[in-house]
């Protein structure tokens, strides 16, 4: 007698944004089948021209089609898709990050000591995990972070995380494009959501697949946003950068200057911004 489905189990999830991933998305496909085959993986094509949508079809995943192009929209549409799930891990379709680490990263959501779960990058030593640039860069973007907004995850662009219904009902993301990690961050600080990070390691990409992002041209836009989700969230912390700006240069060159004077009328606007003149 075939005994009924276990109802008590908890529903899983893995959500894979891809944009032009046909390279990988097979063997990606295949390797969360594996670790996880409890969960159902779930492709959300990007607006893709390489055929990765098919390919995910062909192998029997469900795919979700998201014709705004930005991994943010990706996120989102997850989101969206999958919010009748207990748990959903947000992992890319590169195949830079390992299936092997699902459970570590699942169990603080599982066990409900967490709403959300980074999975704190580990560079492998292997040419192509992590180029010196992207790591500057990583490291300028979490100092602005951590000015701007507060004290945030260690690793605040990891792509590859957990979250409970907690986190995904209280947190609207807006994001369009590579900015998504950073928003998510600050919102978690903002909601007061429970984070963690568990180490993974870091892969290079699989053969065929490249980087999407723009090292500049998203950086400007991850901390634009941090600057944007600092100005709603946590607007005195601006207006203390600038006011601080403003007292360093009249101490270095004398009395308020007219720079020191346009610094602090600028941080002046900046709180009445913030505040809706209130």
């Amino acid at each position: 007698m075939t005994e009924p489905p276990d109802d008590s189990r908890p529903r899983i999830a893995v959500a894979i944004p891809c944009f032009n991933e046909a390279a990988a998305i097979a063997a990606v496909i295949a390797e969360w089948r594996a670790a996880l085959p409890e969960a159902e993986v779930v492709a959300f094509d990007n607006n893709s021209t390489d055929g990765t949508g098919a390919i995910a079809r062909g192998l029997g995943v469900r795919v979700v089609e998201v014709p705004e192009r930005g991994k943010g929209h990706a996120v989102r549409a997850s989101f969206a898709a999958l919010a009748d799930r207990d748990a959903v891990i947000l992992v890319d379709g590169d195949g830079t990050y390992p299936a092997s680490q699902a459970r570590a990263l699942l169990a603080p959501i599982l066990d409900g000591s967490a709403d959300m779960a980074i999975g704190a990058r580990r560079p492998v030593s292997e040419a192509g995990a992590m180029t010196p640039v992207r790591g500057l860069g990583n490291l300028l973007i979490h100092a602005a972070f951590f000015l701007l907004i507060g004290r945030g995850p260690g690793d605040l662009l990891s792509g590859y995380r957990a979250f409970n219904r907690r986190f995904r009902e209280a947190v609207v993301p807006r994001s369009r494009g590579f900015e998504i990690e950073s928003e998510l961050a600050s919102e978690a600080v903002a909601h007061r959501l429970r984070t963690v990070e568990v180490p993974v390691p870091y892969r290079p990409r699989i053969a065929g697949s490249s980087s999407k992002l723009q090292a500049f041209g998203d950086g400007l836009r991850i901390v634009a946003m941090i600057l944007q989700q600092s100005l709603r969230l946590r607007p005195w912390r601006p207006v203390a950068l600038l006011s601080g700006a403003a007292g360093a240069l009249a101490l270095a060159i004398g009395p308020l200057t007219p720079l020191c004077a346009m610094l602090l009328g600028l941080a002046a606007l900046v709180v009445i911004r913030a505040t809706g003149g209130r």
